[in-house]
Order: C-alpha cells, then sequence, then structure tokens
C-alpha cells in the first residue's frame, strides 16, 4: 500500500468489480488508452487477472486500486509496470471523470516514482502517453520526466467501439516519457 496525503494507493480485491467496471466501461475515460469498453464480464475477467499477476512471484505488475483516504470512495487505478530486463518500470493512471482535475494525477505520479526508485530500486521510470493528452502531459513534465521518444503506430485506437468489433482501428502514435534517477523525483 501507498499513501499520499489524499490517496491510498493498494493492491486490487475481488470486491473492487464496481470501479474496474466503472472505469473500462466508459469510452469517456479510455478516450486516450489502447482500451476498448468492457461489458461488465470483461471487468470481472480483468480483474481476477490483475489479483492474479499481483500475487506473481517477483512481482512485476503493480496495480493498485486509488482511493480517497478521508471517504473510501474508489476513484481510480494506477500501476507500475515493471521490464526486469531494463530494470524500469511504467507508471500510468485512470481516474474517473468526476475525480479528473484534482491534482490527484500529479499526486500519485510523485509517489509512484519514488516507489520506483526508493522502494523498487529500480534503474528508471517510464510513462506512455497520447500525444493529444496535455493533461496527462503536464503531470509527467511537472514530476520531472521529459519527452524521450515519439513511436510511431505503438498504440491501436478504436475509431467508434461499435467498430472494433468488426476489426476498424487505427493506429496513433504514442510518446514515451522517460525519468532516469540523475537526481531525487519530485514528490507532489
Amino acid at each position: 500500500m501507498i499513501e499520499t496525503e489524499r490517496l491510498i494507493l493498494r493492491p486490487f480485491e475481488a470486491d473492487d468489480i464496481d470501479i474496474i467496471f466503472q472505469i473500462y466501461s466508459d469510452s469517456e475515460t479510455l478516450h486516450y488508452t489502447p482500451f476498448d469498453p468492457m461489458s461488465r464480464e470483461q471487468a470481472e475477467e480483468h480483474l481476477c487477472r490483475i489479483i492474479e499477476e499481483g500475487k506473481r512471484v517477483p512481482c512485476l505488475s503493480y496495480e493498485l486500486a486509488v482511493v480517497l483516504k478521508e471517504s473510501g470512495e474508489k476513484i481510480g487505478r494506477t500501476h507500475i509496470l515493471i521490464d526486469p530486463e531494463t530494470d524500469t518500470g511504467m507508471i500510468g493512471w485512470l481516474l474517473l471523470k468526476e475525480h479528473r482535475g484534482k491534482h490527484y494525477a500529479a499526486e500519485m505520479t510523485g509517489v509512484l516514482l519514488s516507489y520506483c526508485f526508493d522502494e523498487l530500486g529500480l534503474h528508471r521510470a517510464n510513462a506512455v502517453c497520447n500525444p493529444e493528452n496535455t493533461a496527462s502531459w503536464k503531470v509527467l513534465e511537472k514530476a520531472g520526466m521529459r519527452r524521450e521518444a515519439l513511436l510511431k503506430q505503438k498504440c491501436r485506437y478504436p475509431d467508434d467501439p461499435s467498430a472494433c468489433a468488426a476489426g476498424c482501428v487505427r493506429w496513433y502514435p504514442a510518446q514515451r516519457a522517460l525519468l532516469l534517477p540523475l537526481r531525487s523525483p519530485r514528490v507532489m
């Protein structure tokens, strides 16, 4: 479990299906991601995978529920995915739309970066972000990350969810932000 001033980031549990379904069934929340909206059944399967991956030793997938300390309300998910070959942790997050713009992403990014370096001892951390997602770029850059590369045709984004079933998709570039521990990352 990781705590910030206003948030608790904790491993997912079996009774977290509602937050997983809220996040992954909302096309607006998924707009800048390569994910297609999920049915409740798909969300249940996804949650089972998250929980199982979190039990592996060594753990390479830290998928965490984002919970408001004050109320206990679940407002999103965040992760650190570890690539052992490059000793790199990839961070990311998805928040319910009603909780965006409240600086929760900045709060999480700072502690996730610190966790990557201080707790996991990783060599570097990165994030993959849609180039059009200016809000997330601001958060990443404020945390000290820099744009490292534009990865052409990195992510598959659906043109429209109904077309996805027919296999109609577009490939978009994604930019990777990178932070090397040349200095301590700033905690927000």
